[in-house]
């Protein structure tokens, strides 16, 4: 892909950056995950219920995110598949 295919609308750009968008927000939701989870820890100290919370849901809201962030991505390039098929272009996965 070149510079000049940002604004020529002939070939698909979304498909391509699905994949690195997914990899950045799954980073990004790992990395908070760890901050809140040493947060709770932390939190034990000063309150212990509050801090106990924050531990638990970390550890059950992270996979979750980590799962709706993957169903997210694969429903987004299904759509763009599903599109060029439709339209008989170039399947996106050979982009």
């Amino acid at each position: 892909m070149e510079f000049g295919d940002l604004f020529s609308f002939d070939k698909k750009i979304a498909p391509t950056i699905i994949k690195p968008l997914y990899w950045i927000g799954l980073v990004l939701i790992v990395l908070s995950g760890v901050i809140f989870f040493f947060s709770g820890f932390f939190g034990l100290f000063s309150h212990f219920m509050m801090g106990l919370w924050t531990m638990i849901s970390t550890v059950i809201v992270v996979p979750l995110s980590v799962l709706a962030l993957r169903i997210a991505a694969e429903v987004s390039l299904a759509v763009f598949e599903i599109q060029d098929r439709m339209t008989g272009g170039t399947p996106t996965s050979q982009i």
